[in-house]
């Protein structure tokens, strides 16, 4: 893979590409994705590449390096930053068997889009399976060469069940030629992601194609053994404080030349909106050092043999839910504090309002998430594999 090498590289690399992505915005949302050139050069700059492990091409930044990547194009394009952050999902990339793995990667350059939704079917034949299914949401799908699916193992017409008794589950890694995507993506938040749907009839995967979390890991070093929402939901509280940073950047500018109605007053003169950005600038920079601290505090637990806790894993997905709650709700007082200006939609904000509550409706945010890691803080078990 071409591109940047080490993560302050990869970070000045995404302050270069804002103008850019800022002249590129309202293509994207007219387009419903991501024209193909930016994503083109998105992923020879080495930005699908992020958490792709360097025995297969990738950057392999730790997931702290990574947030402050996502965080930074989200300033600029949030569409941009969550096609960035879903192709680096890479779920089962360390226990592919390392041949699929090098086929996959073997070009620079490669885009996957994936779904964690387990909407599909896979029928066990000789050699591998026969899948068909449909999954909604699948972010980035018109980029990708590979889609990366999960489905229902069948063993004849049933699921097959796993030893606890649950329905086994798989990714299949099918080629984007052997899947249609239907135009699905109306939306108002996040529109330049083309997060469209996905169908794939009977088509034949290999065994060596798929992969599941419960498979044992090929890559030997224990930075992938990381556990996967660990390392990847954290990254929608890192686009959540980008989008509201920009949101703060908007308002400031705003106040400087605004005089709202019936004052003679700037706005930045103005008490109220003293008030709510300083209560935007705390929420974010409180936020992110939260983020970041639970995220090193299992990293290095992690790297020094001594395990990741279940209370570290708690702290991870509470720290990434507490972020993306302070980044709408500091989004929501810079909104507030612009007034009318904020309704047009030349205005940044219109757009920061529409994308940061996109990803409060997000599974790995949803309010189910914080009873959970709630439980485990009380002492009790998790009562979700999810974490």
């Amino acid at each position: 893979m071409t591109g940047y090498g080490t993560s302050s590289a990869l970070l000045e690399a995404a302050r270069s590409w804002r103008p850019r992505l800022l002249a590129e915005r309202d293509r994207s949302e007219a387009l419903r994705r991501l024209p193909d050139a930016l994503a083109r050069d998105l992923a020879e700059a080495g930005f699908f590449g992020i958490f792709l492990p360097q025995a297969y091409g990738g950057v392999d930044l730790t997931p702290m390096q990574a947030m402050a990547v996502f965080e930074e194009l989200a300033r600029a394009d949030a569409s941009v930053a969550w096609c960035v952050w879903n192709g680096n999902t890479h779920w089962v990339t360390a226990q592919l068997p390392a041949e699929t793995a090098r086929t996959i990667h073997a070009a620079p350059a490669i885009i996957t889009a994936n779904s964690t939704r387990a909407s599909g079917r896979a029928r066990l034949v000789e050699g591998g399976y026969r899948v068909s299914g449909r999954w909604a949401l699948v972010s980035g799908c018109h980029l990708a060469s590979w889609l990366v699916l999960l489905a229902v193992v069948h063993d004849g017409d049933k699921p097959r069940l796993t030893a606890a008794g649950a329905p086994e589950t798989r990714f299949m890694l099918v080629p984007a030629s052997e899947c249609r995507i239907i135009d699905t993506w109306t939306v108002s938040g996040l529109r330049g992601t083309g997060s469209h749907d996905v169908v794939v009839d009977d088509r034949f995967v290999p065994q060596g194609h798929t992969a599941s979390f419960t498979d044992p890991y090929v890559l030997a070093d224990p930075r992938y053994r990381i556990p996967p929402f660990s390392k990847v939901i954290p990254g929608l509280g890192a686009m959540a404080l980008g989008i509201a940073c920009n949101a703060i950047e908007t308002l400031i500018e705003i106040a400087s030349e605004k005089v709202p109605q019936r004052t003679s007053q700037s706005l930045r003169e103005n008490h109220g909106a003293q008030l709510r950005v300083s209560q935007a600038e705390s929420l974010v920079r409180s936020a992110r050092l939260y983020l970041l601290d639970s995220l090193q505090q299992l990293w290095s637990a992690l790297l020094d043999g001594r395990g990741v806790t279940m209370q570290a894993r708690a702290q991870a997905r509470l720290a990434a839910s507490h972020a993306v709650a302070n980044a709408a709700q500091a989004v929501d007082l810079m909104y507030g504090a612009a007034g009318a200006t904020a309704l047009y939609t030349t205005c940044p904000l219109e757009r920061a309002f529409r994308d940061v509550h996109a990803i409060t409706q997000h599974i790995g945010v949803n309010p189910r998430v914080m009873e959970s890691t709630g439980r485990v803080l009380l002492g009790l078990e998790s009562d979700t594999p999810l974490l």
